[in-house]
């Protein structure tokens, strides 16, 4: 307990009132929101670019396909071939199915990379903390 002489004096990371409490508790449930977001957008990010990936290799595939089936049990030209050959290699590069899968790295947490959210976490608290650790007061985001 710390011993004052008026009992008000609390070291600067202690709230000074229950409403300040409450904005530092709805400030961390903001970040830690928009973290969550963050995080949903990455995964749903690298997601759709694997689905992307996916089907142009189908369609590099069935395009590979096609040509060969144009040429019938004509042998292929060398240059033609080599092409072909090539795309089906590049096809595979592409397919996400040629490694497991699994769930991305989350993307750093850094200050910075909070930016869309920023302007939510200003307009629901204006208490954010110092570098320090203390309140900043009513000081916006």
């Amino acid at each position: 307990m710390y011993a004052t002489q008026t009992g008000t004096d609390l070291p600067n990371s202690l709230p000074a009132s229950a409403g300040e409490a409450e904005q530092r508790r709805r400030w961390y449930a903001a970040v830690s929101l928009a973290r969550e977001q963050q995080v949903q957008q990455h995964r749903a990010k690298v997601l759709t670019g694997q689905t992307r990936a996916c089907r142009q290799a189908a369609e590099i595939r069935a395009f590979c396909q096609a040509a060969r089936a144009r040429a019938g049990d004509t042998p292929v030209a060398t240059d033609e071939a080599d092409w072909l050959e090539w795309a089906e290699a590049y096809a595979e590069q592409l397919d996400p199915f040629q490694t497991p899968l699994r769930t991305p790295p989350d993307p750093l947490a850094a200050r910075g990379c909070l930016p869309h959210t920023a302007w939510t976490i200003s307009a629901v608290v204006t208490w954010r903390p110092r570098r320090d650790g203390s309140a900043a007061g009513t000081t916006r985001c």
